[in-house]
């Protein structure tokens, strides 16, 4: 049976990956206590396009088969096969994702009509902010755990979107290392080293170092954007059930903003090239990103599996930068202030903001088999305490009227930020303030009370505190909640599985009510059922996915034409679905990751605008395919598609769908050594793959692309 041959199972997959890998590895060991690996094995150790373990959403390794929720794992292996660097240009390419371009690192990423908000390394979340260009760079990652829908029980405050969970890469007993180096089109280049291994004779104590740099101009006005990862992580076995683990990451961003196109003079979205560049020569927009990271595990004598960890996030971003201020040809009502323009030109805004953020998160968890009865099941309990501190600091103005689209890198520099502080006239200054405190306790079982079905049950105790507002007017709301969390997994075979599931989530709110104080924090749920099919040893992976959520208070504008105005919890939505996946081994040379989207939304009150039409921009169908196959045994061919339907915004203007086709080839000369090249929107697709006001957010998808890269492992 399935459950109980768990174990085995695992050892199984860890074998096979070894047989079907291109060349011989040796695994590290997995560490077995009762019926469960606690320690799934890392992606890169193989070629694999799946994993037979998750642990987002669940704190403790499970298999896909026994999560009730739609879950989804990127391999290692298929990050550098789709030579991806950055979380957003992976989810453009990942089924029932959808990205709203800006730069890469800059996007939003949803899920299922909701952003993510959020991101967890090791299962200890900091914010994932967009604007802040905080979405992190892959480099560091062993794979990327992916949960569409509330997790409910572990992050009940998170979003209605998901969970994100980066696992990192860990030191190895054994050396391995590897150093790569790419050039390609639109200047694009990267260069990467990676060193690991034992620290001492026996490797109880193992260290690894790894370093990044990567860059491209995408728009041949801009300067070249980049990006620069450093990761340094040690562990160490106290005693063979006890082990201490430290890790230091750094990333940082230097971008060229841009905020795509305006709209031309009769509200039409403009044909250009795809490169075109709207921005100064001086936009300019830079983030650090610092994060530690401390974890210890313990494996007791009953069965038992204790883990304490801890993250902290220091981060601050910094930008100056002008854009299109209005459409092409703006015309202003006579006796109101606005912008005038000739017909072919429009006003340039300018935007300088400082944000500094600080998160720290930690997490104890324990968890254990237990018997009742004739049955093996399973319990987790643990808490958690997270702690945000973040301010915002914003200049506005506009800098520049009856700029030619083609004059705006000339716009002269202004610094935003100065400007406002000092109270020039026609700029805005406001510094916003939002800290966070939050704890809360959880538990979970799991069940067998009949042969072949799981019933899994949890709870969550939760309570926050939280503090924002403009200057020095802060406003304070706090509450205790409770939420659950509910499913069932039915084995119909030993590769086959049909679940359900239904969680709960709040999120506290900044917005400020008709009586000045915070709104109440915005409540939803989700209701899932589901098909799930796991075959090759786990190492395919198959899933369909039938799912609704509904959530209500969100925050809806008294007044949308006044920024100063107080909100009404009022916004109720429901979102609606199906999804398809399939990821994983076809044969031992076929590898594949490939899906389906269909999205339904129903906004039964209407909230703010942004909210309301953030839905709009989220395609009814999307679908994204990706597959290799090992022609011989140095060479393997790879192609791709993905693919959407219409999209339009909440100003009127929409974006037709459209399908872009991407290639790759890689040829291993020696077992060490190999060239790989990937192409991109090979037959230069022009399409918007995102749509905004009349001035902003009309974003063209990239034009094709090619890059070679070539990797010695040591």
């Amino acid at each position: 049976m399935f459950r109980p041959n768990l174990t085995a199972a695992a050892v199984v997959a860890a074998l096979s990956s070894t047989v079907f890998a291109a060349e011989t590895v040796e695994l590290d060991t997995v560490h077995v206590k009762g019926q469960r690996s606690y320690n799934a094995i890392a992606t890169e150790k193989n070629g694999d396009y799946s994993s037979f373990a998750a642990t987002v959403g669940t704190k403790i390794p499970a298999s896909l088969r026994e999560i009730p929720q739609s879950v989804s794992i990127i391999t290692n292996q298929q990050v550098k096969d789709r030579n991806v660097d950055t979380f957003d240009q992976l989810a453009r390419k990942t089924p029932g994702l959808r990205v709203l371009s800006n730069d890469d690192g800059r996007s939003s990423v949803y899920a299922r009509g909701y952003e993510y908000s959020e991101y967890n390394i090791d299962g200890l979340p900091a914010q994932m902010q967009s604007i802040n260009g905080t979405l992190p760079n892959l480099f560091a990652f062993d794979r990327v755990e992916v949960m569409r829908g509330p997790s409910g029980l572990f992050d009940s405050s998170g979003e209605m979107g998901g969970i994100v969970n980066l696992v990192r890469k860990r030191p190895t007993k054994e050396f391995q290392g590897h150093a790569a180096a790419g050039f390609g089109t639109h200047k694009q280049y990267k260069a990467e080293a990676d060193v690991s291994g034992r620290l001492n004779a026996d490797g109880s104590v193992r260290g690894r170092v790894m370093a990044q740099t990567s860059g491209a101009s995408p728009r041949p006005a801009e300067k070249n954007n980049h990006h620069e990862t450093f990761y340094a992580a040690a562990d160490w076995d106290i005693n063979p059930d006890t082990t201490l683990g430290v890790g230091y990451l750094y990333q940082q961003r230097h971008l060229a903003p841009y905020n795509g196109l305006p709209v031309g003079s009769s509200g039409n979205l403009l044909s250009l090239p795809n490169h075109t560049f709207v921005g100064a020569d001086w936009n300019k927009f830079k983030m650090n990103s610092h994060d530690v990271f401390a974890d210890l595990k313990h494996y007791f004598d009953d069965g038992g599996y204790g883990k304490i960890g801890m993250r902290y996030s220091d981060r601050d971003a910094d930008f100056n930068y002008a854009f299109a201020g209005s459409k092409l040809g703006m015309k202003t009502p006579a006796g109101r202030p606005g912008c005038n323009t000739a017909d072919d030109k429009a006003c340039a805004m300018g935007l300088g903001t400082e944000i500094k953020q600080k998160a720290f998160a930690v997490d104890a968890s324990y968890s254990r088999p237990f018997a009742l009865g004739n049955t093996a099941n399973e319990l987790v309990v643990g808490a958690d305490y997270n702690r945000l501190r973040s301010t915002n600091e914003q200049g506005r103005a506009a800098v520049a009227r009856n700029v030619a689209l083609g004059d705006f890198h000339s716009v002269p520099y202004v610094n935003l930020m100065q400007n406002a502080r000092a109270g020039a006239r026609g700029y805005s200054h406001t510094v916003a303030t939002e800290n966070l405190d939050e704890f809360g306790v959880y538990g979970k079982s799991v069940f067998h009370p009949v042969d072949r079905l799981s019933l899994i049950g949890g709870w969550r105790l939760g309570h926050y505190k939280i503090e924002a507002g403009e200057g020095d007017e802060l406003h304070k709301a706090s509450k205790t909640k409770f939420t659950g969390y509910a499913g069932a997994v039915y084995d119909l075979n030993d590769n086959n599985s049909l679940y359900l599931s239904m969680s709960q989530l709040y999120t506290p709110q900044t917005s400020l009510g008709t009586d000045g104080n915070l709104l109440k924090a915005r409540e939803g749920n989700q209701f899932e059922v589901g098909y799930k099919g796991s075959y090759m040893d786990d190492r395919l992976n198959t899933r369909v996915s039938l799912y609704r959520l509904k959530d209500k208070n969100a925050a809806a504008p008294l007044n949308p034409n006044n920024r100063n105005t107080r909100y009404a919890a009022l916004g109720k939505r429901v979102m609606e679905g199906v999804e398809t996946e399939i990821s994983g081994a076809i044969t031992p040379k076929w590898q594949i990751h490939a899906g389906y989207s269909y999205l339904h939304s129903q906004i039964k009150t209407a909230a703010n605008p942004r909210d309301d039409g953030i839905f709009l921009l989220m395609p009814k169908h999307s679908a994204n395919l990706w597959t290799t196959y090992e022609v011989t045994p140095k060479l393997t061919l790879g192609v791709g598609v993905n693919t959407m339907s219409s999209i339009a915004s909440a100003a009127g203007l929409r974006a037709g769908g459209y399908a872009t086709f991407d290639a790759m080839a890689a040829y291993r000369f020696t077992p060490k050594l190999k060239l790989q090249i990937n192409a991109d929107n090979i037959f230069n697709r022009h399409y918007y793959a995102r749509v905004g006001s009349a001035n902003t957010f009309n974003i063209p998808g990239s034009e094709r692309s090619l890059m070679a890269n070539l990797r010695y492992d040591f």
